[in-house]
C-alpha cells in the first residue's frame, strides 16, 4: 500500500472518518495502532510480528532500564537492546551482502564456494524504525528523555503509519508529548496537511516519475555508454529524481499527520540551494543526518578529540550512512566520497578560502550550482548497479570529449528545464526553510496551485514504481 495508491486513498479516507469520530483519546490512539499494523500488513503480515516484538522487548527493555540503580546493568540492558535491534537489522538487511563477500573472499585464497543464496526477505522500512527504536533506548540510557509509560504510546511512536515505512526518523521525546493531550478537530491543520500530501504526490507522480527517471534509466541501464553531457544528465536527474521521490514521500508523511494532529520534523529543506556539501547535509534527509550526529559521530568524539581524529570519525560517519542506505560497496563508497567531500570542505574553509561567507546572490548561486555538481557526481555511486558501471560514468563524467546518445532530445529537454526551475527555486528560496513561503501566500495563489497539482497527479499515466526509499 503507498501513498500514490488508490487503495491507500480508501483506507485514509476510513481511518480518518473512524478517528476523529472516536470521542476517546485512549481509543483513537489505539484505532490508529491497529490500521498502521494493518497498513504494514498490506506487504507482509509475518513481519508485522517482527514489528510488535521489538517494540515489547524495547518498551520493556528501557523500563528495566529506568528501575535500574547499577549502571554496569543499565549499561548491560542498553547493551543488549542495541544487539537485539542491530542483530534483526544485519540478518534482514546485509546477511545476504556479506554471505557474498565472504565467498568472493575465499576464492581470493583458491577456496572456490558456490554463490549462497539465502532467501531472505527484507522488511519493508526495517531501517528506519529500527533507528527510532535505538534512539528512544539510548536516550532513556543517557537520561535525556523520560522514559515511556504507555506501551500504547511508544508503539503508535514505533508504528505510526504516515512514517513507518520511509520516515521521517523520529525522536520520542518530540513525539510522546503529542501523545498525552487530545487532539481537537478544530486545532488539527488538516487543511495544511492535505495541502502537503498533494504537493508531495505531485512531487512523486509527475516530476519523479514521468520526468526525471526516464533520463537516469536510460543513462545507466545496463550496457548503456554514455558520454560526457550525458553522464552529468543523469546524475543530475537521479539526484532530482531522488529528492522529489523521498522529498514527496516526506511531504505525504508530514502531511499525513497532520491529519491527524500529529507533527513530524521537515526532512528536506531546499536541498539544492545550499552553499557546500556541510550545509547540504543539514537539508538533506535531516532526521537521517542528525541521528548519525548525535549517535555516531558525537560518540566517536566529533572533532574533539583532535583534527585528523576529527576527519577519521566524519568519514566512518558517512561509511555508515552509505551501509545504512544499502548492503552493497557502491553504497558504501557513495557515503564514503560524501566524507571526503565534508573533510576537504572543512580543510578548504580552513586553510584557503571561506566560501560560506560569500554574500554576493550571483556568487552564492555560482557556488550552490557547484555543491549540486558535486552531489551529482556521487549519486552516480547511489544509483549505479555495480561498481563497475559506476566507474564507467564516473570516467565519462570527467571525460569532455566522449559523445552519446542515449536520451531523447525532447525528453533531455524537459528534464534539463524542469531541473532548471527546481534547482534555480531552491537557490531563490532556499533561505525559507520548510514549506514557509507557502504561508506568504494568498488564498488564490495557493488554492491554484493545489487544484493544479491535484489535476497533475490525476491525470497522471499511474506508473505507480515503488518509492525509492522503500529498499532501505
Amino acid at each position: 500500500m503507498t501513498f500514490d495508491s488508490l487503495t491507500f486513498v480508501v483506507f485514509l479516507t476510513l481511518t480518518f472518518v473512524a478517528y476523529w469520530a472516536t470521542p476517546s483519546w485512549t481509543a483513537r490512539k489505539a484505532l490508529v495502532l491497529a490500521c498502521s499494523y494493518l497498513f504494514y500488513a498490506a506487504w507482509n503480515p509475518f513481519f508485522v510480528l517482527l514489528i510488535i516484538a521489538t517494540t515489547g522487548f524495547d518498551w520493556f527493555a528501557a523500563r528495566w532500564m529506568d528501575r535500574t540503580k547499577a549502571q554496569s546493568r543499565r549499561q548491560a540492558i542498553m547493551a543488549a537492546s542495541i544487539a537485539i535491534n542491530l542483530s534483526a537489522l544485519g540478518f534482514f538487511k546485509y546477511a545476504q551482502f556479506f554471505a557474498d563477500n565472504a565467498v568472493d573472499l575465499l576464492r581470493l585464497f583458491s577456496v572456490d564456494f558456490k554463490p549462497l543464496s539465502l532467501g531472505i526477505l527484507l522488511p519493508v522500512g526495517i531501517s528506519f524504525y529500527t533507528f527510532e527504536s535505538l534512539s528512544y533506548v539510548i536516550d532513556v540510557y543517557r537520561k535525556r528523555i523520560a522514559v515511556s509509560k504507555s506501551l500504547l504510546d511508544y508503539s503508535l511512536y514505533v508504528t505510526f503509519f504516515p512514517h513507518l515505512v520511509a520516515g521521517p526518523i523520529l525522536r520520542y521525546g518530540d513525539f510522546s508529548p503529542q501523545c498525552l493531550e487530545p487532539k481537537s478537530w478544530q486545532s488539527a491543520p488538516v487543511g495544511r496537511g492535505l495541502t502537503l500530501l498533494v504537493f508531495g504526490l505531485a512531487l512523486k507522480v509527475c516530476l519523479a516519475d514521468l520526468v526525471f527517471a526516464p533520463v537516469a534509466d536510460r543513462v545507466f541501464a545496463l550496457g548503456a555508454e554514455p558520454g560526457f553531457v550525458e553522464s552529468w544528465l543523469g546524475g543530475a536527474a537521479f539526484s532530482l529524481q531522488v529528492l522529489c521521490d523521498f522529498g514527496g514521500y516526506s511531504l505525504c508523511a508530514i502531511g499525513t499527520a497532520l491529519m491527524f494532529g500529529f507533527r513530524f520534523p521537515m526532512n528536506f529543506e531546499s536541498p539544492f540551494g545550499s552553499v557546500g556539501i556541510a550545509e547540504l547535509w543539514t537539508r538533506w534527509h535531516m532526521s537521517l543526518a542528525s541521528w548519525m550526529r548525535d549517535y555516531v559521530l558525537n560518540p566517536l568524539g566529533g572533532y574533539r578529540k583532535g583534527r585528523a581524529r576529527g576527519h577519521l570519525n566524519v568519514l566512518i560517519t558517512f561509511v555508515l550512512v552509505g551501509l545504512w542506505h544499502g548492503a552493497a560497496w557502491t553504497f558504501v563508497l557513495w557515503g564514503a566520497l560524501h566524507g571526503v567531500f565534508l573533510i576537504g570542505e572543512r580543510l578548504v574553509r580552513q586553510y584557503v578560502w571561506d566560501f560560506t561567507k560569500v554574500r554576493n546572490v550571483l556568487a552564492r548561486a555560482v557556488l550552490a550550482i557547484a555543491t549540486f555538481a558535486l552531489f551529482a557526481f556521487a549519486a552516480v555511486l547511489f544509483r549505479a548497479s555495480s561498481i563497475g558501471q559506476a566507474w564507467s560514468i564516473l570516467a565519462a563524467m570527467l571525460s569532455p570529449w566522449t559523445r552519446s546518445a542515449l536520451v531523447p532530445f525532447d525528453v533531455s529537454v524537459v528534464a534539463i528545464a524542469a531541473g532548471a526551475a527546481m534547482v534555480g527555486a531552491q537557490i531563490r528560496y532556499g533561505h525559507l526553510r520548510g514549506w514557509d513561503w507557502l504561508e506568504s501566500w494568498s488564498i488564490t495563489p495557493r488554492a491554484a496551485s493545489i487544484a493544479v497539482a491535484l489535476l497533475a497527479v490525476v491525470l497522471s499515466p499511474g506508473l505507480n514504481p515503488a518509492f525509492i526509499y522503500f529498499q532501505f
